[in-house]
């Protein structure tokens, strides 16, 4: 039973930290499309309030195992490590999903491609600023690599989702992991129903 549950909490928070992955990566998708600088700077704060959030969530759930886990018993690094990656893989899939029907049926791959170099392009060009020759031929050698490249599966896609959340886990989960592991304590249950036990005793 308690197996059980465990597969449904860690299904539940990697569903929360999926759907936030997913709709920060359309965001963060449309911005770059834009071409406009002041959304830039907006998408780096959108970025950092993720990457709290993510941590937050992933911290929670963590925190929520460790309490179902007596002082006698303590929780292992493991079991704080192995609990992060379990909802990091499950978000990971949402996140690919999600991903691949953006990328390959919604916008289309190439055209995705054609409107991150157009929004560069436009806006290098409202900077008015005059760009080094050398500058301006690796900008235009990166713009040809980008078209030249062939174009991902939807497999691929799936993958590169589901990888980018079990990397931030892994980062993650080392310093939860580390925040809630707790050494077994049998003495302090002991003393717990000892004093119980005087406690009754005197009334």
């Amino acid at each position: 039973m308690e197996h059980k549950t465990f597969w449904n909490e860690a299904a539940k928070w990697g569903v929360i930290v999926g759907l936030l992955l997913s709709v920060s990566f359309v965001v963060e998708n449309l911005i770059t499309v834009s071409g406009k600088m002041w959304l830039y700077y907006l998408m780096m704060l959108e970025w950092i309030g993720v990457v709290v959030l993510h941590f937050w969530l992933l911290l929670r759930f963590a925190q929520n195992r460790s309490r179902l886990y007596g002082a006698a018993v303590g929780f292992t690094f493991g079991q704080g490590y192995g609990a992060v990656m379990t909802v990091s893989a499950f978000a990971g899939v949402i996140v690919g999903v999600v991903q691949a029907v953006y990328l390959h049926l919604i916008v289309g791959y190439s055209n995705h491609i054609e409107r991150i170099i157009a929004a560069v392009t436009e806006l290098v060009f409202k900077s008015g600023s005059q760009m080094p020759a050398s500058m301006e031929g690796l900008l235009s050698q990166s713009f040809q690599q980008l078209q030249a490249a062939p174009v991902p599966s939807v497999l691929q896609t799936v993958w590169g989702g589901l990888f980018s959340a079990l990397f931030f886990g892994a980062v993650f989960g080392l310093i939860i992991a580390a925040i809630t592991t707790r050494a077994p304590r049998p003495f302090d249950e002991t003393n717990e129903e000892s004093d119980g036990m005087n406690d009754n005793a005197v009334e």
